[in-house]
């Protein structure tokens, strides 16, 4: 499945060469007219049919309901109510429409929780995710506001270790099967802090990059629960890893 993640990524950064081009070549005969893009104009009309987009998040991991094969307690309980902080990244192919914009995304988050008080040395989680998202980015003629929603399949790879009343570590470690996974938020254009500092920030951003969009992402992510749970002495079922909590991350377009 790694090999996969890796090869679809590797297809993503070949699209990137071809995703931006601010010229519409129009050919006649032998001779090919360059018209290149007035990057003074707003998002709406400079904008062209792909894109990129990159993001850094920020997310509360809490499955709260997970049973430790190790200490037969649930998250909740060993964690005391906390939570595992997880930084991400994602990163897709855009294609722009009408009303909004559609993008395939893969993504990456990692994160770990450390208790010494309750005898836990550590729990991590990292997490692969494979999304579609839905953006309306298009309602205005620069996207202030973009509400977005996105739905997708994520796997988890889940470690946990502790030490007995003894000081022998024990370790339980799986990787769960894909299950789906819901996101929900609302992206913030920040080029008006851009220009605030350097009227010319954005456009050579645009000139040297294709730098189109910087947003400020606030979301909430959910993690569905397997079909079946596994239990204490069960002979089948999945660990609990559903979570739901808010998140916040920095998204780039270009």
């Amino acid at each position: 499945m790694k090999k996969i993640f890796i090869l679809s990524a590797v297809l993503l950064l070949a699209c990137f060469s071809k995703a931006q081009d601010y010229s519409d070549p129009v050919s006649e005969g032998e001779i090919v007219v360059e018209k290149p893009i007035d990057l003074a104009q707003n998002y709406r009309d400079r904008r062209n049919r792909y894109g990129i987009l990159f993001s850094v998040n920020y997310e509360k991991f809490s499955p709260s309901d997970y049973l430790s094969i190790i200490q037969n307690k649930t998250f909740n309980e060993v964690s005391a109510g906390g939570s595992i902080p997880v930084m991400g990244v994602e990163f897709g192919i855009k294609f722009n429409f009408s009303l909004g914009s559609a993008t395939a995304l893969l993504g990456y988050a990692r994160g770990t929780f450390t208790d010494d008080a309750k005898n836990v040395d550590q729990i991590s989680a990292k997490i692969t995710k494979a999304d579609i998202n839905f953006t309306l980015d298009n309602l205005m003629s620069e996207p202030w506001v973009a509400p977005y929603a996105q739905i997708g399949l994520h796997q988890i790879d889940w470690t946990e270790s502790s030490r007995d009343g003894v000081g022998v570590l024990k370790e339980e470690s799986f990787i769960t099967d894909w299950k789906l996974n819901y996101k929900a938020g609302l992206l913030f254009q920040l080029n008006w802090l851009e220009n605030s500092i350097d009227p010319n920030t954005h456009n050579n951003g645009l000139t040297s990059s294709g730098l189109q969009n910087t947003y400020l992402d606030i979301f909430y992510v959910s993690y569905a629960e397997p079909n079946e749970v596994a239990t204490v002495g069960g002979q089948s079922g999945e660990a609990n890893l559903a979570s739901s909590n808010f998140g916040v991350g920095l998204k780039l377009e270009f």
